[in-house]
């Protein structure tokens, strides 16, 4: 039951990676600095980050509770481990070391750059967002392969507990 609710949440935060990429990126990075201007005043209520960090915190919270749960089962474990090296270093590291300095450039320090300096910070600010993308879908992939392999074992022990003769 954990490990699908870190599935879950894994792969809602995957789909909302998408979601603001699709919709919101066309419009943030279309004009730069002109278009992060009035990113900003959309913006003014609702940012991204006002939504995307608290889902990445309880990505995190459900990862930590999945592999909790999932040391009961050996294979479920390694997924789950496995799930948390892009979580870690594809979303979290990479955000904090990387997307953030360049969102603080884009964004609230804009009137200290020149617009040279300004185009870059937004095309690196894309590149970053686009391997955590990856890593995104990579946390979701291996943590809905945990869940089935939680699954599987679920299924098994319930199979071998009927196959026993009654007495």
């Amino acid at each position: 039951m954990v490990v699908g609710g870190y599935a879950a949440v894994a792969s809602l935060a995957f789909a909302a990676t998408l979601i603001e990429t699709t919709l919101l990126y066309p419009n943030i990075f279309r004009d730069v600095p002109a278009s992060l201007a009035l990113s900003e005043e959309f913006m003014s209520e609702v940012a991204i980050g006002d939504v995307m960090r608290p889902l990445g915190a309880a990505l995190l919270f459900t990862a930590l509770l999945a592999l909790a749960a999932a040391v009961r089962y050996r294979l479920a474990r390694r997924w789950v481990l496995l799930s948390l090296l892009p979580l870690l270093i594809g979303q979290a590291v990479l955000s904090m070391l990387y997307q953030w300095p360049r969102a603080t450039m884009l964004f609230d320090d804009r009137a200290r750059y020149t617009t040279a300096e300004i185009q870059r910070a937004a095309d690196e600010f894309l590149l970053g967002h686009y391997a955590r993308i990856g890593a995104a879908f990579l946390t979701a992939a291996l943590a809905v392969t945990a869940l089935l392999v939680c699954h599987r074992a679920l299924v098994r022990t319930a199979a071998r507990r009927e196959a026993l003769p009654a007495g």
